[in-house]
């Protein structure tokens, strides 16, 4: 069996924990990459993984930019009611979309 001593846990055991801030900090700040959305629909996924607001300049249509957990993206009109309550109610939030223009 190996044992290790007291000061090889101590860095393992520091090792991982700055692995672990690392990792956490790269996934919330990644940047979002989004086309802006010309056509938009009411309908919405019946589940949905992320959710982001287009707000840029750049972009003629306000609109909110879903995601499935499959993977598909659609632009939903910002007065689609089911989606109005789901943000009102907290089940989902929509922060904006910070892609930069190209």
């Amino acid at each position: 069996m190996l044992t290790l001593s007291y000061g090889r846990w101590i860095f393992l055991l520091s090792l991982a924990a700055l692995m672990f801030i690392l990792v956490s900090e790269v996934e919330s700040s990644a940047i979002v990459k989004l086309d802006c959305c010309e056509k938009l629909t009411n309908r919405t996924f019946p589940r949905i993984k992320e959710c982001y607001e287009q707000k840029r300049l750049d972009c003629k249509t306000h609109a909110y930019i879903i995601r499935s957990h499959s993977g598909r993206w659609r632009c939903i009109d910002p007065n689609a009611k089911e989606l109005r309550n789901k943000i009102a109610t907290g089940q989902l939030r929509c922060p904006s979309d910070i892609s930069s223009p190209e």
